[in-house]
């Protein structure tokens, strides 16, 4: 991809989100997938949109979607979660977002994540850093007392998994968040605003470009493409190096 090319696929991520937005303040469609998995009208178009657009100019990749699974390519796949967060955007939340990833030969190379009613522009490629709104992004360890995780609720795993999750942090001396769009917070980890991330299960749309800005802003991840992650999805850990370890060896534990 040339650098106009990256320029313009932010241009229509932005795009894409303003119309969602404009979707939303007209009055959604929505359906239900399962309990408590909703899509809208929004998710099924701006998928549409992205999808049309790598399509026309990357013709030779391949494109995973959550709403129109995959297109096989004889390249990379771009993966794509039109909107995350969508009982957040269905409620009129500004927590949720849209999520790109380019994945190639096993490695994420980039990573776009957009929440329109937040004005926040996450943007990352590989070996070049970690961007919010043109602002290079650097992850600190913080002080093992004021430790904030963000945990995710995968419908995939065990409620008294994810309970006894919540009870081993607070005994350890860690908070945590819940905000219901698992690749937000991952972006909000590689922005500083929580310290790590985890969740027993997420699909690559909602994991990848969110692992590779956390990386990028130099913290730590597991190996979420391990396992044929990118099409079954897998556990997600990752955040500050000081503090992805201890989550680790606590969850271990």
């Amino acid at each position: 991809m040339t650098e106009q090319q990256q320029q313009e696929l932010c241009e229509l991520i932005r795009q894409a989100g303003a119309h969602a937005q404009a979707l939303r303040d007209k009055g959604l469609q929505v359906e239900t997938k399962g309990r408590q998995d909703f899509v809208s009208q929004a998710d099924v178009l701006v998928e549409q949109q992205i999808k049309s657009w790598l399509q026309q100019h990357c013709p030779e990749d391949g494109f995973l979607g959550e709403e129109s699974g995959l297109a096989e390519g004889e390249r990379g796949v771009w993966v794509l979660d039109p909107v995350d967060g969508t009982t957040n955007f269905i409620l009129g939340m500004d927590y949720w977002c849209v999520s790109l990833a380019y994945v190639r030969q096993n490695t994420i190379e980039l990573g776009i994540i957009y929440a329109p009613d937040r004005d926040e522009f996450f943007f990352a490629r590989h070996g070049a850093g970690s961007w919010l709104n043109g602002k290079r992004l650097k992850l600190h360890d913080p002080a093992p007392e004021s430790v904030v995780i963000g945990l995710g609720r995968s419908s995939r795993a065990p409620v008294p998994l994810y309970a006894r999750t919540i009870e081993d942090l607070l005994n350890d001396g860690m908070e945590y968040r819940r905000f219901g769009a698992g690749a937000l917070m991952l972006a909000h980890v590689a922005a500083g605003q929580v310290h790590a991330y985890y969740e027993e299960h997420m699909n690559s749309w909602d994991a990848l470009a969110g692992l590779l800005l956390i990386t990028e802003a130099g913290g730590t991840s597991n190996a979420f493409l391990a396992n044929d992650g990118l099409l079954r999805g897998n556990l997600v850990l990752a955040g500050c190096n000081s503090v992805q370890e201890r989550l680790s060896a606590l969850l271990e534990a």
